[in-house]
């Protein structure tokens, strides 16, 4: 008998939260492992200014439509959340303590939710899975779900609908901390009061490379990339 590899793929790096200045203020580290059913994307976020860290795990089909999901959010060493989220054909329900509080939804969506906003920087990356590279400088509308509409990402914690505007900008190279890499640009677009996002990922793929946001002096950048 042959046996069957629990991973075909695993893609891990390390992106850097960078202040107006360039300091470091905060890190990344990601995995995203490929595998039979999909993919499964593992990121923990350090936000030094702000003592946050940020545990995250997304289940993905082979579509990078998600499946379920998990996030804990604590604050200088205090628990502030702990979310599920599971997604259905026409909801997405989430359970968990949010301030110390049991918290359970079901969220109607009109379809299968196409995307669960969580706040890691490699999760807002994959929300390009979802909009194709016609018509460029045109924003398209992605439904999903989010745990929090905030520029951190730490502001309500529970589950809440989202219409991301996400525009495919166009093909360029970019040179980040990890090097050199050709890249597609996308404008993200999280809420119609904010000016969107610029936000570049690898051109074969959906990695993380980097992100500028006139809303805040904070930047992010890639610093680490390993592949098996």
């Amino acid at each position: 008998m042959i046996a069957t590899p629990a991973l075909t793929a695993l893609t891990a790096g390390k992106i850097l939260y960078r202040g107006g200045s360039g300091a470091v203020i905060g890190r990344e580290r990601f995995e995203i492992a490929h595998h039979a059913g999909g993919h499964t994307l593992r990121a923990l976020c350090e936000m030094d200014d702000i003592a946050l860290l940020r545990d995250v795990t997304v289940s993905l089909d082979p579509a990078w439509r998600p499946l379920d999901a998990f996030c804990r959010i604590s604050r200088a060493g205090v628990v502030e959340a702990t979310t599920w989220f599971g997604v259905e054909d026409d909801a997405v329900r989430v359970e968990g303590l949010v301030a110390g509080k049991r918290i359970g939804q079901s969220l109607p969506t009109d379809a299968r939710c196409a995307y669960l906003g969580l706040h890691p920087l490699q999760g807002d990356a994959l929300i390009v899975t979802q909009r194709a590279e016609d018509a460029p400088g045109a924003f398209r509308t992605v439904q999903g779900i989010t745990n929090s509409i905030s520029p951190n990402g730490d502001v309500g914690l529970d589950g809440v609908p989202v219409a991301i505007d996400v525009a495919f900008v166009g093909h360029e190279p970019i040179v980040v901390a990890a090097g050199r890499f050709e890249a597609r640009r996308y404008a993200l677009r999280w809420s119609p009061e904010w000016p969107p996002a610029d936000v570049w990922v690898r051109a074969h793929d959906c990695v993380f490379l980097k992100m500028q946001w006139s809303l805040i002096d904070n930047w992010y950048e890639l610093a680490e990339l390993d592949e098996r």
